[in-house]
């Protein structure tokens, strides 16, 4: 099982659109009230908010009011959101797990629908291999609360200790190990702790999991 962002992609340019835009409005591109953008992201990721209630509200902590502002401001968060590369050997990476007929899942925070990455997916040329995917936002519940590994579980409709979860953030890692599942860390936070670690996506090839397929 693999998270999405930061692990099967990237955005190169984050908020790049975004921080112009506000320039151009001579409205500070730093938040100032971290506290309230982290709480809108949970409400969003949760699904308690929809993508564009939490993008207009994302705006106003920035300082925009105006309506044709706002509306222009939503539009330049889509692009940010949608400019995103994929890591190297992702694609190659995924088909080669696939052809090893290993289940392929992806457990993604996110306020996005399904099937806004999937498209992108489908674009990198591996939206067909996945035979599971949960998102925070249709579950309601985030990373790293042990329902969402084993929401995953369930459809794979495998136990834990037949999964591997593949994260790099510290806190997803360690709800995934709490839930008996070998873990796998890339492009992972400093200090993060996981079974194996690997710095190309490639390598995951390499890795010595002895998990059975059959």
């Amino acid at each position: 099982m693999f998270d999405a962002g930061d692990i099967l992609y990237y955005r190169p340019q984050r908020d790049r659109k975004l921080k112009a835009f506000l320039k151009e409005l001579s409205l500070p591109v730093t938040g100032s009230r971290p506290a309230e953008m982290e709480a809108l992201r949970q409400h969003a990721y949760q699904g308690q908010i929809t993508r564009e209630q939490y993008c207009e509200a994302i705006l106003r902590l920035y300082g925009v009011t105006r309506p044709e502002h706002l509306l222009r401001g939503k539009q330049i968060l889509d692009e940010d959101t949608n400019n995103v590369k994929f890591f190297d050997g992702v694609r190659e990476t995924l088909l080669a797990l696939k052809e090893r007929e290993y289940l392929l899942g992806i457990i993604t925070d996110t306020a996005l629908p399904v099937h806004v990455k999937l498209g992108w997916f489908d674009h990198g040329g591996f939206g067909h291999v996945w035979d599971s995917i949960v998102s925070s936002k249709e579950l309601g519940i985030r990373k790293p609360a042990p329902q969402i590994y084993h929401a995953a579980l369930q459809q794979l409709g495998i136990p834990s200790e037949r999964a591997v979860f593949v994260g790099h953030k510290a806190s997803e890692l360690e709800g995934a190990r709490a839930v008996g599942m070998k873990t796998i860390a890339f492009n992972y936070d400093a200090g993060a702790k996981a079974d194996f670690y690997i710095d190309q996506f490639a390598d995951l090839l390499k890795v010595p999991i002895t998990i059975s397929t059959e």
